[in-house]
């Protein structure tokens, strides 16, 4: 008994540009670089300032890999996403209702030793990471309850994604500022739920769609 055997090799090449021609290619359609200040969204000066000094700090960047995800990024915010709010940010009040809820689970669970540390965050620097609490079905009525505050404030129709907590930030804790996941975090926000009896205030950095640095220092009402 014989066998004859075919094997059948198929390789797929791509057309692949040169440098010179993805250039030229560039220019063909209209772009331009440095890009003009009606490509940025929004379109005011201060936006763009803010993203031209994003786009210098990306070339400092140590490693390859973190100089193209910063430049990522800042080509995502700068050009490419759309804004649905008129200065990016705005503070508000949750139903106090809820806020008591929430706070009494958080009290009751760290009292009894209910908790867990997160893993480890890179936007976190810490020198103890942060207690962790379960939400229980907190995550998914919060989706639900805060849904309508979220889409006045957007003018969108949402859909509800992830309700993240709750998170206890320690002693010597800072945020880093980043860039939230445009994938998921389209519209979102930080609901400031309690704080230690002896806790000092803890500023929140926000920058705006003019360029400006804001402090916000968020409080619960007693």
């Amino acid at each position: 008994m014989s066998f004859l055997s075919f094997f059948l090799l198929v390789v797929a090449v791509s057309a692949q540009l040169e440098e010179t021609q993805r250039v030229e290619s560039f220019y063909k359609r209209g772009y331009q670089w440095p890009p003009p200040l009606e490509q940025f969204r929004p379109p005011t000066e201060g936006w763009r300032d803010l993203h031209e000094k994003r786009f210098d700090q990306t070339w400092k960047a140590p490693l390859r890999g973190g100089r193209y995800d910063g430049w990522l990024q800042a080509v995502m915010s700068a050009y490419t996403q759309p804004n649905f709010t008129e200065n990016g940010w705005g503070l508000t009040r949750a139903p106090e209702s809820l806020v008591q809820e929430l706070r009494a689970h958080v009290r009751d669970n760290y009292n009894k030793g209910n908790y867990g540390y997160e893993r480890r965050i890179e936007v976190i620097d810490a020198e103890e990471p942060p207690i962790f609490i379960s939400g229980d079905d907190f995550p998914r009525r919060l989706l639900e309850e805060l849904k309508p505050m979220h889409e006045a404030w957007s003018g969108q129709s949402l859909t509800p994604s992830t309700a993240y907590g709750f998170r206890l930030y320690q002693n010597q804790s800072a945020l880093l500022m980043h860039v939230d996941k445009p994938q998921s975090h389209v519209i979102s926000s930080i609901l400031h739920v309690d704080s230690s009896d002896d806790a000092e205030p803890w500023p929140i950095v926000i920058e705006d769609f003019h360029g400006n640095t804001n402090e916000v220092i968020l409080t619960v009402s007693t």
